[in-house]
């Protein structure tokens, strides 16, 4: 077998593994990439159905407020949150197009929310016709509790329309590491078979090019100054570098972009803070590495009004209000704590390995502290305070979903005693 017939395979096969190795290397990044639009898309959904439910949840209280008062202030957020209902619908219709048994449940709320709406709407027809009667039918209406029925039937269907989501969004994200563990095995596989070619490579060179060549070339300058011919050492090789550093700069390429995918999956795009993808996994984490006699906080942030002046200066400054808002609380607390955008205007904060409960009211105080002052946006002079609910681990919770739910329910317990801005959690608040 010629010497020329040996080079050219040897070049010929590290010309098609390269080539195979970019090709594969760009099939699985844009497998990985789809799969990532998959589990945004699967939060999108979830965002959507929050928003729906919020909006019926709007109606109802316009509604309600104008039955108690008939000021027809109150009939703007309902007939608001009425518009926002379709639309929310619609566009939850669209975005489960692909999924059958998602779209069923869908017409069921649809029909629920179309008796809903109808019921609050005749409610309020009745009052404004403000007549003994018609009020008194209204407020019949209103007390046999029909319209609780059809809200709590569409809470069931969205509650089972969301555990569905969350159980896509998880399989999801598991095909979503799984082409990360590709990627990573085909990287490690490739490295480990470049490293042998280039090997076999410079052994062949060395024996069948350079060697010889550098012999000859010592053996000619021996003869010219008839000195005795000796076999010299070879010349060092260089060229395989060239192809390795071309391999390790596509094998860094790739991790770069898998680094984004990771963290576009986990982080909010607007704060960049994380987001509540990994909160319960952050939260277990943080419990567990308690030490004997330590402690940890959580704290369920609101960002009070906020729904108002998105609704009045517009979403750019909204967004520009939620980050800064971001920056202020993480700017409060310390390097080991955790800032997540929990979803809207709400924050969770994982205030980690803390002595006492008094350590978590200093570092609320100093959170709020941060927001004395306003925030100036586009020209608007904005007043932002917080409703903070602080729950204790171990004290009220060892599982992070039930620590989570009691600072939530702290927060709320805050927002309806506009005295305080931040209340611990306690057993009565269950009542």
């Amino acid at each position: 077998m010629s010497i020329r017939f040996k080079l050219g395979l040897l070049l010929s096969l590290l010309f098609f593994a390269a080539i195979g190795n970019t090709v594969f290397t760009f099939i699985l990044e844009e497998y990985g990439e789809e799969k990532l639009e998959w589990v945004i898309h699967t939060h999108e959904v979830l965002t959507e159905s929050e928003r729906l439910i919020g909006a019926v949840i709007d109606a109802e209280t316009g509604q309600r407020g104008y039955l108690l008062t008939q000021d027809s202030a109150y009939l703007e957020p309902y007939h608001i949150g009425v518009s926002s209902v379709d639309s929310h619908l619609q566009e939850l219709f669209r975005l489960t197009i692909d999924n059958l048994s998602q779209q069923k449940r869908l017409e069921n709320i649809s029909g629920l929310l179309t008796k809903k709406l109808a019921e609050l709407n005749l409610t309020i027809n009745l009052t404004q016709e403000n007549t003994p009667s018609s009020i008194s039918e209204a407020s019949n209406i209103v007390k046999n509790n029909s319209g609780k029925d059809y809200m709590d039937a569409i809470r069931d269907e969205l509650t089972s329309f969301n555990n569905e989501e969350l159980v896509l969004l998880e399989q999801r994200k598991g095909a979503f590491n799984e082409s990360r563990a590709y990627i990573t095995t085909l990287i490690g596989a490739e490295i480990l078979f470049f490293i042998f070619l280039s090997i076999i490579t410079a052994m062949f060179v060395k024996n069948k090019f350079y060697q010889p060549l550098g012999m000859m070339i010592e053996a000619t300058a021996k003869m010219e100054r008839g000195e005795r011919q000796e076999v010299s050492d070879i010349l060092p090789k260089d060229e395989m570098g060239y192809l390795l550093s071309r391999f390790y700069q596509m094998s860094e390429t790739v991790y770069a972009k898998a680094q984004v995918l990771d963290h576009e999956a986990n982080h909010d795009y607007l704060t960049g803070l994380k987001n509540r993808t990994g909160l319960d996994t952050g939260v277990d984490y943080s419990i567990k590495a308690l030490s004997y006699g330590r402690k940890l906080a959580i704290f369920f942030i609101d960002l009070n009004k906020f729904k108002v002046l998105n609704d009045t200066l517009g979403h750019d400054v909204g967004d520009e209000i939620l980050k800064e808002a971001a920056l202020r609380i993480k700017e409060s607390v310390r390097v080991n704590d955790a800032v997540y955008r929990f979803g809207g205007d709400e924050f969770v904060v994982i205030v980690n390995d803390i002595k006492e409960a008094d350590h978590a009211r200093v570092i609320a105080e100093k959170m709020l502290a941060k927001f004395d002052s306003p925030f100036i946006c586009r020209g608007n002079v904005i007043d932002i305070s917080l409703s903070i609910g602080i729950s204790i681990s171990p004290e009220d919770s060892s599982q992070s979903s039930e620590l989570i739910n009691r600072a939530d329910i702290a927060m709320y317990a805050v927002k309806r005693d506009e005295s305080i801005n931040y209340k611990f959690f306690d057993t009565s608040m269950l009542n």
